[in-house]
């Protein structure tokens, strides 16, 4: 095969019987080389062009696509589509500044650096996810509760985006977070990387605040957050990122498309956090711009607004650590109140906020109070037949001393769920010796780091 003149036509075999055939005013090439359809791209339209002796990338304001050396039928066919374009792409109106603008996008893909934002996402979750297993407080006073905010507890807009309910909840959030993470750094750069997660995680939990969800966590809304931005990006504005940096716009749509058929039939997914997710994602892909566009734009702002990002995590952290560490008895005694004056609150909520003032140390007579009568309303409304309620109600009796009608809701409990070892040790734990002047010991808080009974069997709510 020779090669011909730049204005003349040249098509190029591929295995399988297709070819790439560069005409007068446009190429035509296969969308894919396995599993076939056909695209024609106008030259004008070609945004970004590079090639390797095993890869030809061709990025168009419709999509990208990519060709392997070996799809070719004679060697070399990927350096010389890439020559031949850019031969017949200067011929034409506004070729020059068109070559000028890939030029830059060489340099852009060329530049070293190490996106980081991804990885340390997924790992401040693998983080979480220990200390959830050390201590479950960690696990409720983070998640997120529309109740619990409007009750003054902002700091769960942020704190459940890292919180999750089980290792494969962690695992396919925390993969995402670390593979979509180091594609959106390259584009937005790493100060409109950041920008864009904070307001994908804002978007996730209003959603999730509009949908007055009572229990969720997980870092989906995150994940689709950098899905949004990263398919705005690609629909938006493809000429500003190189090639080698976009994902396949087909395949990518249809994978966002076919989860989100799956997880609709899916229990316990927070749907509105992920369309809140994606639809923060994208407005903050549009407000930061890709990375070739931002940098002409002020950098303070980008910087000004993740500061103000960053000091917003570290008081949330500050007050979620508060909560399990030092947790305010007071407050929750008086917030136990405003529950106990409120109709249709889910009794294992009521439940868990007696478990949270139960386990308290330093939980007075007052606090106790409010904790009986919280759970004694949860048990009510669940027909005394929910284990996990009977435990509190158990725990709050030892607490006060009464010992014999805490050994009976222990029983209760055991009698709903036998083979449950965390009843079993309660029961133990409430039935130890009397000391030798024949008065029960004093009763002491549940240990911190004991699974807590006074959940949701069914899991911690939502998961996003």
């Amino acid at each position: 095969m020779t090669a011909p003149g730049p204005a003349a036509p040249l098509r190029l075999r591929l295995r399988g019987g297709r070819s790439i055939e560069l005409g007068a005013d446009a190429v035509r090439h296969p969308r894919s080389v396995r599993f076939g359809g056909a695209a024609t791209t106008r030259y004008e339209d070609v945004t970004h062009v590079t090639a390797t002796p095993g890869l030809l990338r061709l990025g168009t304001r419709a999509g990208s696509f990519w060709f392997r050396g070996s799809d070719f039928a004679e060697p070399g066919g990927p350096a010389l589509v890439a020559r031949e374009l850019r031969a017949r792409i200067v011929q034409r109106a506004g070729g020059f500044e068109q070559l000028e603008r890939m030029a830059r996008l060489d340099g852009l893909a060329a530049r070293p650096g190490t996106a980081r934002l991804g990885a340390v996402l997924a790992l401040v979750c693998v983080a979480v996810f220990a200390l959830q297993l050390a201590d479950p407080a960690v696990g409720y006073t983070g998640l997120f509760s529309a109740l619990l905010v409007r009750l003054g507890e902002p700091w769960r807009l942020v704190t459940a985006n890292f919180l999750h309910a089980s290792a494969i909840h962690l695992a396919l959030n925390a993969s995402a977070l670390a593979v979509l993470g180091v594609v959106a750094e390259r584009s937005l750069g790493s100060r409109g990387a950041p920008a864009v997660v904070t307001l994908a995680g804002l978007g996730a939990m209003g959603a999730s605040y509009a949908a007055g969800y009572d229990q969720a966590v997980g870092a989906s809304g995150l994940v689709y957050g950098l899905a949004g931005a990263l398919l705005w990006l690609e629909l938006r504005s493809p000429e500003a990122l190189p090639v080698a940096w976009r994902l396949p716009r087909r395949l990518f749509v249809a994978l966002l498309a076919l989860e989100s058929a799956i997880l609709l039939g899916v229990p316990g997914i927070a749907h509105a956090a992920h369309a809140g997710g994606f639809v923060g994602g994208a407005a903050g892909a549009a407000a930061v711009g890709p990375r070739l566009r931002s940098e002409s734009r002020p950098r303070r702002a980008l910087a000004a607004a993740n500061a103000l990002a960053l000091l917003a995590a570290l008081l949330a952290t500050a007050a979620w650590a508060r909560g399990v560490l030092a947790p305010d008895i007071e407050r929750l005694a008086r917030r136990g109140e405003s529950l106990l004056a409120m109709e249709g609150i889910p009794p294992l909520f009521l439940n868990n906020e007696a478990w949270r003032i139960a386990i308290a140390h330093g939980s007075d007579p007052g606090a106790l109070d409010v904790a009986e009568r919280l759970a004694e309303r949860a048990a009510d409304e669940t027909r005394w037949a929910e284990p996990a309620v009977l435990d509190t109600l158990a725990e709050i009796h030892f607490a006060f001393g009464r010992r014999e009608l805490a050994l009976e809701l222990a029983d209760a409990a055991l009698a709903l769920a036998p083979d449950e070892p965390y009843y079993q040790a309660q029961r133990r734990r409430f039935a130890q010796e009397r000391g030798p002047a024949g008065a029960a010991p004093s009763p002491a808080p549940m240990p911190r780091r004991a699974p807590s009974p006074a959940r949701d069997e069914r899991g911690p709510g939502l998961r996003v």
